[in-house]
């Protein structure tokens, strides 16, 4: 992604915004679209288009859990593990979840509450599905 592709999409949302470091956040997203993670490289193209540090670009995105600095699949599904949720039973779920799909705990459409059952269909459903041409997260 390069400082004009980010500056193109951001460009419009300048008035929205009263300060040009808020704009820092909806150019990590639309950088993101690219590969669905963000390189050293698109962090200096967000960088440079909103006149801010590549140090302090890269803290933001490492601030943030859908802003991922590192490739992680197409679809990624999240589980929330708040204790609110886990009272309804999300840490089972995310352990169902895990031990179908053979990952290790801790693995964007959100829904919920969702059972075993539901997920599995949800699971299957990001599975059958093509991949999108942009990564929006």
């Amino acid at each position: 992604m390069s400082p004009d592709e980010v500056r193109a999409h951001i460009d419009p949302m300048r008035p929205e915004f009263a300060e040009e470091r808020s704009l820092v956040l909806p150019a990590l997203k639309f950088a993101q679209t690219e590969k669905g993670y963000l390189t050293q490289e698109d962090l200096a193209a967000v960088a440079e288009a909103v006149h801010l540090t590549p140090a302090y670009v890269e803290s933001v995105a490492s601030f943030y859990d859908r802003l991922y600095l590192r490739p992680v699949g197409t679809r990624v599904v999240s589980v929330c593990v708040t204790l609110s949720c886990m009272l309804r039973g999300s840490d089972e779920l995310l352990e169902h979840i895990c031990e179908r799909e053979g990952l290790p705990h801790g693995a964007e459409e959100t829904r919920g509450p969702l059972t075993p059952d539901d997920a599995d269909r949800l699971l299957d459903e990001l599975r059958e599905t093509p991949r999108p041409e942009r990564l929006w997260r």
